[in-house]
């Protein structure tokens, strides 16, 4: 499970540039010539997915109900 969830990322970070992977400004210290690593990537990623639910809520003409499935699916992963 683990060797797939490292093979999505990377093949999802695969085409994207580094600044899309990698925010550097909560680091000042850091170089921001550094590789992005798989954390990078995996956070890129995460909060990719996120913004796709969120936009997905905040579309015109959406119900209750599907606000509510949108706002469960996290709880559901967290458990």
């Amino acid at each position: 499970m683990c060797l797939w969830a490292f093979t999505i990322t990377e093949a999802w970070a695969w085409g994207r540039r580094a600044e899309e992977l990698v925010g550097r400004s909560a680091s000042p210290w850091d170089d921001p010539s550094r590789r992005r690593s798989h954390a990078d990537k995996r956070r890129a990623w995460r909060g990719a997915l996120l913004e796709e639910e969120i936009r997905e809520v905040l579309r015109p003409g959406v119900t209750g109900a599907e606000i509510r499935a949108v706002a469960e699916r996290p709880l559901r992963l967290a458990a």
